[in-house]
């Protein structure tokens, strides 16, 4: 790996001679490039946390990330070669993070990282990635604007995230603010109010409204207020109140969110409907908002989502054979009779999607695997649900689509092919929309969904379901 660490810094060398000349700005894939593959493994890495306060969510995506590949090698693997995580626990700290990612691929030489975690790591990572190594990085767990490239090429193309990028939701969310009433496209406003916060969210999601905004006529009024605790927005509010904004976007984070909808209770801005990230779509801390009277019938919140996991029609009542799946059932069972329904679930499990199902099933039968001596002690219902655990079979599955591709076109295993068969045609995410790497693209997710917080349920209801921007575009008058 020193020897392709050198070649790739001449690359970069090179690169920035050539640029002097108008020539290419970034290093270029000879071909060839590939390590991490024998005769019968496939190996690939991440550095997530799984000690310390983010443990409760590093944990359960490397037991869903772990879940998919399980899935993949018990039915053969890339031609027989099974795929092998390697795994470091960075804290949630970007040095650290940095530092393993480096052992990942000049020590431990692994062919991709996958499931890359976390703002710190991925932040501090990024420039190593796309400037230096050119090892796929395939799905990472954040959607800092630095993911966010419209025509990469060379070594920026080894960046294939999944999960919404701060800029590609702004971008939805302005559309989503904009487009029809009918046919739940949008929230039909005629003057839009973004209130957004100078952090890293805030930025970045601004940054993709005024995008947007340039394919759009809509009257705009911005306003930026900070996203320390205890910051006092009514300035910003204000502002919006006065401009007699009918929807306002909130491009912040969840806490900053949280405190920006009390000041606009305060501040007495009303018959207003609010949009804002995905991030901030906790039923949980929404109801307290519409117990403390900041959401009401006239101060709507609405959610982006890009996950959907629900099916109405679809009954899952597994096979007697299906041990997982009989497991699983059985605990929903054990849930109903704990909530006084003792009957709910006695013919099978409504409300979830097959590909649910599929993660559901998958994550529980590797977490069980691990817990044999105790299935119902273990934690595998509980992670069959988690959102962090479905994510990390999402990030799985994505590496997944590509080795396929690469086998499916009887291919070499090398990053450029690797890379191409990802480019090649739009993937659909499992329980999601669709992304689409072609052309140098690297958006992320943008095929996003609507949640309404209903404040009789207290509960987030689909609003609007997994639409791509085209489409809600096509709705915008």
């Amino acid at each position: 790996m020193k020897k392709r660490v050198l070649k790739a810094g001449l690359l970069v060398l090179a690169s920035s001679v050539l640029l002097a000349c108008g020539g290419p700005s970034v290093p270029q894939y000879e071909g060839t490039e590939v390590q991490g593959v024998t005769a019968d493994k496939i190996l690939i890495g991440n550095t997530a946390a799984s000690t310390g306060a983010f443990a409760t969510v590093g944990t359960p995506f490397n037991v869903g990330l772990n879940a998919a590949l399980k899935v993949y090698n018990d039915n053969g693997g890339f031609n027989g070669k099974k795929v092998e995580l390697v795994h470091y626990d960075d804290e949630f700290n970007a040095e650290k993070g940095l530092t393993y990612t480096k052992k990942l691929v000049e020590e431990d030489q692994v062919f991709a990282l996958v499931g890359h975690f976390g703002t710190p790591t991925v932040g501090a990572t990024l420039d190593y990635i796309s400037s230096e190594s050119g090892i796929p990085m395939v799905y990472a767990a954040t959607g800092i604007s630095g993911l966010y490239n419209e025509d990469a090429e060379g070594y920026e193309k080894a960046i294939m995230s999944v999960q919404p990028i701060y800029n590609t939701e702004g971008r939805v969310l302005l559309a989503r603010a904009v487009a029809a009433t009918e046919g739940s496209y949008g929230l039909g406003g005629s003057k839009i109010g973004v209130i957004s916060t100078t952090d890293e969210a805030g930025v970045g999601i601004l940054d993709g409204i005024k995008r947007q905004a340039g394919e759009m006529d809509v009257e705009i009024k911005y306003v930026t207020t900070s996203a320390d605790t205890g910051t006092n927005h009514s300035a910003a509010v204000n502002a919006l109140k006065t401009d007699g904004c009918d929807v306002i976007i909130v491009a912040a984070n969840q806490a900053p969110f949280q405190e920006i909808m009390r000041y606009m209770k305060d501040g007495g801005v009303d018959n207003v409907k609010v949009i804002t990230s995905y991030v901030s779509a906790n039923a949980t801390e929404l109801t307290t908002l519409a117990t403390e009277g900041v959401i009401t019938p006239t101060r709507e919140v609405y959610t982006t989502a890009w996950l959907d996991i629900t099916d109405a029609t679809y009954f899952y009542a597994p096979e007697a054979t299906n041990l997982v799946g009989q497991y699983l059932w059985t605990c929903y069972k054990a849930l109903a009779v704990s909530l006084g329904a003792p009957t709910l679930y006695d013919f099978g499990v409504f409300g979830f999607s097959t590909e649910y199902w599929a993660a559901a099933e998958a994550i529980a039968s590797y977490q069980l695997s691990l817990d044999s001596a105790e299935w119902f002690g273990s934690t595998a219902f509980a992670y069959s649900y988690n959102s962090y655990a479905l994510a990390g079979y999402i990030a799985g599955t994505m590496f997944i689509e590509g080795l396929e591709r690469v086998a499916d076109a009887n291919q070499e295993l090398t990053w450029l092919n690797y890379i191409n068969a990802m480019e090649k045609s739009p993937i659909d995410v499992p329980m999601g929309g669709g992304v689409d790497y072609a052309n140098g693209q690297r958006l992320g997710i943008a095929d996003l969904a609507v949640n309404k917080y209903d404040i009789a349920t207290a509960q987030l209801v689909t609003y609007s379901g997994i639409t791509t921007l085209e489409d809600v575009m096509a709705n915008v008058k």
